[in-house]
């Protein structure tokens, strides 16, 4: 009987670290992750592209939305290691409130942005989650900084165009997650703050309630991944959107508007509202997750950032014939 408990034990922690490798399906617009980069530590990241099925390029700009002014505005790899664990991660550097630089020039601008490139085709773009269609969202990030002064709000990423905001994960000069509407000149934002410096692992969903839309975060900022995922009450208007459509994918008048990562590319205020921190996954889905579905996800996250490692020897268990070498061994010895 131990020996068939045994092998049932090591079959349920190969189950679950199997069912954790890969989120839920159908819907999934959007699946960024640090580690699919392959490129040296510190160096530039000159395209990030997502791992979904739509396979979506993001890159930095070479020139502002004048056309004319150049820029430099590359992100770089930058490994960092929590609770003992090591992974990589996207740094965004934010050293003024308007970009600057010679794109030739690694470092020689002072704001880091990366924005999509591809799929951006009116009636096809897999981002354009407008206005009668949930969307729910994860992303695993660290601000630098939440009090931002000066330089004014933050995106660490966002959807926004004139006259509407699709969608943000914004970081207002308080330090209160956010979301904008350009609709009614409104910031939709939390109660509650984040911390500066520390691993946030968070869901911001829009949830289609027509005619209003709810806007909703929740947030583990603890860096202890046993943490629950913690609701940030919305504070404004009671946390309800009336319109995320507003032709979204026609502003500015005559290009097409890019999903920004680090930044937003709305024209009013797009060129200083631009996040200081690092960034390791994003994940968006176009709708409603069930719970089961939002813990597959959260599960997965926290264990992947921010769980302590296993010991060595828990570890051979689960992997390779060390492994096999270890249960025969306690087997054996009867345990």
């Amino acid at each position: 009987m131990k020996r068939f408990l045994s092998a049932v034990a090591v079959a349920a922690l190969l189950g679950a670290a199997e069912s954790h490798a890969q989120l839920p399906a159908g819907d999934l617009r959007l699946w960024l992750k640090a580690d699919s980069l392959q490129v040296a530590e510190d160096a530039p990241i000159t395209q990030w592209v997502d791992s979904s099925s739509y396979g979506t390029t993001f890159a930095p700009r070479t020139v502002r939305w004048d056309g004319t002014t150049p820029v430099e505005e590359q992100p770089h790899l930058q490994t960092v290691t929590v609770n003992g664990r090591t992974f990589p991660t996207v740094k965004f550097e934010r050293n003024g409130a308007l970009p600057s630089g010679d794109p030739g020039v690694d470092r020689s601008g002072n704001t880091d942005r990366l924005f999509q490139t591809s799929n951006l085709a009116p009636g096809s773009n897999p981002l354009a989650i407008v206005d009668g269609t949930s969307m729910t969202s994860f992303t695993v990030f660290k601000p630098n900084i939440t009090t931002s002064g000066a330089l004014g709000a933050q995106a660490v990423w966002a959807l926004r165009g004139n006259d509407a905001s699709l969608m943000e994960v914004g970081i207002n000069p308080v330090g209160r997650l956010n979301h904008v509407s350009y609709d009614a000149y409104v910031g939709y934002q939390t109660q509650a703050t984040i911390p500066a410096g520390k691993w946030n692992v968070l869901e911001y969903a829009l949830t289609e309630q027509s005619p209003f839309d709810a806007v909703t975060f929740r947030s583990n900022s603890t860096e202890d991944a046993s943490a629950p995922l913690t609701n940030l009450p919305v504070a404004t208007n009671g946390g309800v959107i009336a319109d995320r459509n507003d032709g979204i994918n026609e502003e500015p008048a005559g290009s097409l508007e890019p999903f920004g990562i680090g930044g937003h590319a709305q024209n009013c205020c797009g060129e200083g509202e631009t996040f200081a921190g690092n960034i390791a996954e994003i994940i968006i889905y176009a709708r409603v997750l069930t719970p089961a579905e939002t813990e597959q996800v959260y599960a997965y996250l926290s264990d992947k950032y921010l769980a302590v490692p296993e010991p060595a020897s828990a570890l051979a268990v689960l992997t390779g014939m060390g492994g096999v070498a270890l249960i025969r061994r306690r087997l054996a010895a009867g345990k």
